[in-house]
């Protein structure tokens, strides 16, 4: 399989931050830094693509071979400047939650891939890998994403990846 073109910038979304999704104006907003759709495309290797706690946040796991090839977005690398990342690493809780790193993403039959940014669950409960797997998100009614602006409670987002709700 050939390589797409080569750029370090370009960064793969699967979750909220995705078109038509909650969190997609992080990604449109100005104020964060420049991002600009590519295309759509597909993990190389199955992962874990999970909703977990309370806030129905789309976690995707580190634990490859597991799972689906997840679909999603890649912004283009022009685009995707140092500023949106740093908005995005702040946003995403990199240090304490994700770790932002780079994976090659398939961009279609015979197109090949393209390295991308990712942000990837390093560390999680093993109990969030027997929820379902899932190749693609879309916010649904049934379990709402919450933006952060409109969470009321304040955990640290290590105590919220171990939230379990008491019936």
């Amino acid at each position: 399989m050939q390589k797409a073109s080569s750029a370090l910038s370009k960064l793969f979304v699967y979750g909220a931050l995705k078109y038509g999704q909650p969190g997609n104006s992080i990604l449109a907003s100005t104020g964060n830094g420049y991002a600009k759709f590519w295309c759509r495309a597909t993990t190389t290797q199955k992962l874990p693509l999970v909703i977990a706690t309370r806030y129905n946040i789309p976690f995707l796991l580190n634990k490859p071979g597991i799972g689906y090839y997840v679909t999603g977005e890649i912004y283009e690398a022009s685009t995707v400047d140092d500023r949106m990342l740093k908005s995005l690493d702040s946003i995403e809780d990199c240090q304490d939650i994700y770790k932002r790193e780079q994976q090659d993403m398939n961009i279609g039959i015979g197109e090949g891939t393209v390295p991308c940014w990712v942000y990837l669950l390093q560390k999680y409960p093993e109990k969030l890998l027997s929820l379902p797997y899932l190749s693609g998100y879309e916010n649904t009614t049934a379990q709402p994403y919450i933006m952060r602006h409109r969470r009321t409670h304040k955990h640290p987002a290590q105590d919220d990846l171990s939230y379990e709700v008491k019936n």
